[in-house]
Protein backbone atom coordinates (compact mmCIF):
# COMPACT_ATOMS: atom_id res chain seq x y z
CA UNK A 1 0.00 0.00 0.00
CA UNK A 2 2.89 2.08 0.88
CA UNK A 3 4.22 1.72 -2.48
CA UNK A 4 1.22 2.60 -4.18
CA UNK A 5 0.76 5.51 -1.92
CA UNK A 6 4.83 6.48 -3.09
CA UNK A 7 4.29 6.24 -6.76
CA UNK A 8 0.85 8.23 -6.94
CA UNK A 9 2.60 10.56 -4.92
CA UNK A 10 5.84 10.46 -7.17
CA UNK A 11 3.21 10.27 -10.69
CA UNK A 12 1.45 13.61 -9.11
CA UNK A 13 4.63 15.48 -8.60
CA UNK A 14 5.79 14.71 -12.14
CA UNK A 15 2.43 15.89 -13.13
CA UNK A 16 3.03 19.48 -11.05
CA UNK A 17 6.24 19.75 -12.79
CA UNK A 18 4.55 19.31 -16.71
CA UNK A 19 2.15 21.36 -15.94
CA UNK A 20 3.74 24.39 -14.29
CA UNK A 21 3.95 27.40 -16.55
CA UNK A 22 7.59 28.75 -16.85
CA UNK A 23 7.84 32.30 -16.02
CA UNK A 24 7.95 34.82 -18.38
CA UNK A 25 11.08 36.45 -18.84
CA UNK A 26 10.23 40.50 -17.52
CA UNK A 27 12.57 41.65 -20.26
CA UNK A 28 11.36 40.65 -23.42
CA UNK A 29 7.97 41.70 -24.86
CA UNK A 30 6.07 38.58 -26.66
CA UNK A 31 4.15 40.12 -29.32
CA UNK A 32 1.45 37.70 -30.65
CA UNK A 33 1.07 38.18 -34.77
CA UNK A 34 -0.38 36.62 -38.07
CA UNK A 35 1.70 37.61 -40.46
CA UNK A 36 -0.60 37.51 -42.98
CA UNK A 37 -1.87 40.79 -43.44
CA UNK A 38 -0.09 43.78 -45.91
CA UNK A 39 0.43 46.40 -45.03
CA UNK A 40 -0.56 46.11 -41.10
CA UNK A 41 1.61 42.93 -39.92
CA UNK A 42 3.41 40.45 -42.95
CA UNK A 43 6.57 39.25 -43.67
CA UNK A 44 8.69 40.64 -46.28
CA UNK A 45 12.00 38.63 -46.90
CA UNK A 46 11.35 36.30 -44.16
CA UNK A 47 11.54 39.55 -41.67
CA UNK A 48 7.77 40.58 -40.23
CA UNK A 49 6.95 43.98 -40.98
CA UNK A 50 4.51 46.87 -41.43
CA UNK A 51 2.59 49.36 -39.37
CA UNK A 52 2.53 46.59 -36.20
CA UNK A 53 6.09 45.69 -36.71
CA UNK A 54 6.99 48.98 -36.80
CA UNK A 55 4.99 49.94 -33.08
CA UNK A 56 6.28 46.82 -32.20
CA UNK A 57 9.79 48.50 -32.14
CA UNK A 58 9.16 51.50 -30.96
CA UNK A 59 7.28 49.79 -27.85
CA UNK A 60 10.26 48.18 -27.19
CA UNK A 61 12.45 50.89 -26.77
CA UNK A 62 9.99 52.77 -24.73
CA UNK A 63 9.51 49.96 -23.01
CA UNK A 64 13.26 49.11 -22.64
CA UNK A 65 12.29 45.11 -23.79
CA UNK A 66 13.42 43.13 -26.20
CA UNK A 67 10.51 41.97 -29.09
CA UNK A 68 10.00 38.87 -29.67
CA UNK A 69 7.61 38.40 -32.50
CA UNK A 70 5.28 34.84 -32.12
CA UNK A 71 3.63 33.77 -35.08
CA UNK A 72 -0.18 33.10 -34.19
CA UNK A 73 -3.14 31.58 -36.35
CA UNK A 74 -5.54 34.23 -36.28
CA UNK A 75 -8.07 32.24 -34.32
CA UNK A 76 -6.12 31.21 -31.71
CA UNK A 77 -4.84 34.90 -30.90
CA UNK A 78 -7.06 35.20 -28.02
CA UNK A 79 -6.17 31.82 -26.64
CA UNK A 80 -2.15 32.27 -26.86
CA UNK A 81 -2.80 35.19 -24.89
CA UNK A 82 -4.96 34.33 -22.09
CA UNK A 83 -2.46 31.03 -21.84
CA UNK A 84 0.30 33.33 -21.16
CA UNK A 85 1.77 32.58 -24.43
CA UNK A 86 2.01 36.22 -25.33
CA UNK A 87 1.93 39.00 -23.40
CA UNK A 88 0.55 41.46 -26.26
CA UNK A 89 -1.62 40.80 -29.58
CA UNK A 90 0.01 43.43 -32.24
CA UNK A 91 -2.35 42.22 -35.63
CA UNK A 92 -4.51 44.66 -36.99
CA UNK A 93 -7.41 43.36 -34.43
CA UNK A 94 -10.91 45.33 -34.39
CA UNK A 95 -12.36 45.79 -31.26
CA UNK A 96 -15.25 44.26 -30.48
CA UNK A 97 -18.07 43.41 -27.89
CA UNK A 98 -17.32 39.70 -27.35
CA UNK A 99 -13.40 39.97 -27.09
CA UNK A 100 -13.07 42.34 -24.58
CA UNK A 101 -14.95 40.01 -22.70
CA UNK A 102 -12.00 37.98 -23.03
CA UNK A 103 -9.64 40.69 -23.17
CA UNK A 104 -8.35 44.05 -22.63
CA UNK A 105 -7.99 46.79 -25.61
CA UNK A 106 -5.91 49.70 -25.73
CA UNK A 107 -7.11 53.20 -26.52
CA UNK A 108 -7.08 52.94 -30.54
CA UNK A 109 -3.97 53.73 -32.23
CA UNK A 110 -6.29 53.84 -36.00
CA UNK A 111 -9.37 54.03 -37.01
CA UNK A 112 -9.79 51.48 -39.99
CA UNK A 113 -12.73 49.86 -41.42
CA UNK A 114 -14.21 47.53 -43.99
CA UNK A 115 -13.86 48.55 -47.83
CA UNK A 116 -14.75 46.75 -51.31
CA UNK A 117 -12.32 45.53 -53.95
CA UNK A 118 -12.95 44.72 -57.35
CA UNK A 119 -12.25 43.46 -60.65
CA UNK A 120 -11.10 46.34 -62.88
CA UNK A 121 -12.43 45.07 -66.48
CA UNK A 122 -15.89 44.43 -65.22
CA UNK A 123 -17.44 47.30 -62.92
CA UNK A 124 -17.32 50.75 -62.07
CA UNK A 125 -16.48 50.48 -58.19
CA UNK A 126 -18.95 52.63 -56.80
CA UNK A 127 -22.10 51.75 -59.18
CA UNK A 128 -20.79 47.89 -57.93
CA UNK A 129 -21.55 48.90 -54.44
CA UNK A 130 -24.43 50.89 -55.17
CA UNK A 131 -26.13 47.99 -57.05
CA UNK A 132 -25.01 45.56 -54.49
CA UNK A 133 -26.48 47.19 -51.58
CA UNK A 134 -29.71 48.04 -53.46
CA UNK A 135 -30.32 44.88 -55.12
CA UNK A 136 -28.46 42.62 -52.56
CA UNK A 137 -27.95 39.99 -55.85
CA UNK A 138 -24.45 40.46 -56.38
CA UNK A 139 -21.44 37.55 -55.27
CA UNK A 140 -19.85 38.75 -52.34
CA UNK A 141 -16.46 37.26 -50.81
CA UNK A 142 -14.87 37.58 -47.57
CA UNK A 143 -12.36 36.60 -45.00
CA UNK A 144 -14.12 34.29 -42.20
CA UNK A 145 -13.59 35.00 -38.77
CA UNK A 146 -12.96 38.16 -38.85
CA UNK A 147 -14.97 41.48 -38.97
CA UNK A 148 -15.74 41.14 -42.31
CA UNK A 149 -17.69 38.59 -42.41
CA UNK A 150 -20.18 40.47 -39.62
CA UNK A 151 -20.30 42.90 -41.90
CA UNK A 152 -21.14 41.19 -44.93
CA UNK A 153 -24.10 39.18 -42.99
CA UNK A 154 -25.30 42.41 -41.36
CA UNK A 155 -25.31 44.56 -44.39
CA UNK A 156 -25.76 42.26 -47.22
CA UNK A 157 -28.32 39.40 -45.88
CA UNK A 158 -29.59 38.14 -49.12
CA UNK A 159 -26.60 38.28 -51.00
CA UNK A 160 -24.55 35.34 -52.50
CA UNK A 161 -21.63 34.75 -49.99
CA UNK A 162 -18.68 32.71 -50.35
CA UNK A 163 -15.99 32.59 -47.15
CA UNK A 164 -12.40 32.04 -47.21
CA UNK A 165 -9.88 31.13 -45.38
CA UNK A 166 -6.94 33.81 -46.38
CA UNK A 167 -6.91 36.86 -48.56
CA UNK A 168 -4.69 35.44 -51.66
CA UNK A 169 -7.48 32.86 -52.07
CA UNK A 170 -10.10 35.81 -52.23
CA UNK A 171 -8.25 37.73 -54.47
CA UNK A 172 -8.08 34.76 -57.04
CA UNK A 173 -11.36 34.13 -56.48
CA UNK A 174 -11.79 37.36 -57.24
CA UNK A 175 -9.68 37.56 -60.21
CA UNK A 176 -11.10 34.45 -61.74
CA UNK A 177 -15.22 35.94 -61.47
CA UNK A 178 -16.31 33.49 -58.71
CA UNK A 179 -17.21 36.77 -56.85
CA UNK A 180 -18.25 39.69 -57.95
CA UNK A 181 -17.04 41.74 -54.44
CA UNK A 182 -14.42 41.02 -51.96
CA UNK A 183 -15.39 43.17 -48.90
CA UNK A 184 -12.01 43.47 -46.46
CA UNK A 185 -10.38 45.53 -44.04
CA UNK A 186 -9.39 48.81 -46.06
CA UNK A 187 -5.93 48.96 -45.37
CA UNK A 188 -5.08 45.48 -46.90
CA UNK A 189 -7.75 46.66 -49.78
CA UNK A 190 -5.58 49.36 -50.85
CA UNK A 191 -2.50 47.49 -50.65
CA UNK A 192 -3.85 44.36 -52.75
CA UNK A 193 -5.35 46.82 -55.25
CA UNK A 194 -1.78 48.77 -55.44
CA UNK A 195 -0.04 45.23 -55.85
CA UNK A 196 -3.10 44.19 -58.49
CA UNK A 197 -2.97 47.64 -60.02
CA UNK A 198 -3.80 46.43 -63.55
CA UNK A 199 -6.56 44.30 -62.46
CA UNK A 200 -8.24 44.81 -59.41
CA UNK A 201 -9.85 48.31 -58.11
CA UNK A 202 -10.84 49.27 -54.91
CA UNK A 203 -13.51 51.11 -53.27
CA UNK A 204 -11.88 54.97 -52.21
CA UNK A 205 -13.23 55.13 -49.01
CA UNK A 206 -14.20 52.87 -45.77
CA UNK A 207 -17.98 51.72 -45.38
CA UNK A 208 -17.99 51.69 -41.60
CA UNK A 209 -15.62 52.54 -39.09
CA UNK A 210 -13.87 50.00 -36.86
CA UNK A 211 -11.23 50.76 -33.94
CA UNK A 212 -8.07 48.78 -34.37
CA UNK A 213 -6.16 48.60 -31.33
CA UNK A 214 -3.56 45.91 -29.25
CA UNK A 215 -5.00 43.21 -26.90
CA UNK A 216 -3.62 42.54 -23.12
CA UNK A 217 -4.64 40.24 -20.94
CA UNK A 218 -7.25 41.40 -18.23
CA UNK A 219 -4.90 41.25 -15.40
CA UNK A 220 -2.16 43.19 -16.90
CA UNK A 221 -2.89 46.26 -16.26
CA UNK A 222 0.36 47.86 -15.56
CA UNK A 223 1.37 47.40 -19.24
CA UNK A 224 -2.62 48.59 -20.23
CA UNK A 225 -1.67 52.00 -18.38
CA UNK A 226 2.20 52.32 -20.02
CA UNK A 227 0.83 50.80 -23.60
CA UNK A 228 -2.61 53.46 -23.41
CA UNK A 229 0.02 55.95 -22.54
CA UNK A 230 2.21 55.71 -25.43
CA UNK A 231 -0.94 55.55 -28.15
CA UNK A 232 -1.68 58.95 -26.79
CA UNK A 233 1.53 60.17 -26.99
CA UNK A 234 2.91 59.15 -30.63
CA UNK A 235 -1.05 60.33 -31.28
CA UNK A 236 -0.02 64.20 -30.62
CA UNK A 237 3.53 64.28 -30.87
CA UNK A 238 2.75 62.62 -35.01
CA UNK A 239 4.49 59.36 -34.69
CA UNK A 240 1.46 57.29 -35.42
CA UNK A 241 0.79 59.27 -38.43
CA UNK A 242 4.26 59.00 -39.65
CA UNK A 243 4.26 55.13 -39.57
CA UNK A 244 0.57 54.52 -40.99
CA UNK A 245 1.45 57.21 -44.08
CA UNK A 246 4.41 55.31 -44.67
CA UNK A 247 2.57 52.45 -45.61
CA UNK A 248 -0.62 53.91 -46.55
CA UNK A 249 0.10 57.70 -47.89
CA UNK A 250 -3.43 58.03 -48.87
CA UNK A 251 -4.43 56.96 -45.48
CA UNK A 252 -6.84 60.11 -43.72
CA UNK A 253 -6.38 62.30 -46.87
Amino acid sequence: MKKIVGLFSVVALLAGCITQSVAPNPDVLRVGVSPNSQPVIFKQGGIVSGIEADYAKLLGEALGKEIRFIEVPWNKQLDYLEQNKTDIIMSGMTITGARSIRINFTTPYMQSGMSGLFRRNSYDPSGLLASTIINQNKRIGYIKETTGEIFVMQRFPRAEKKSFSNAPAAVKALKNGKIDMLIYDAPMVWWISAMNESDLVAFPDVLNIEPLAWGVRKSDMALLDQLNALVIQWGKDGTSEKIIQNWIPTFGK
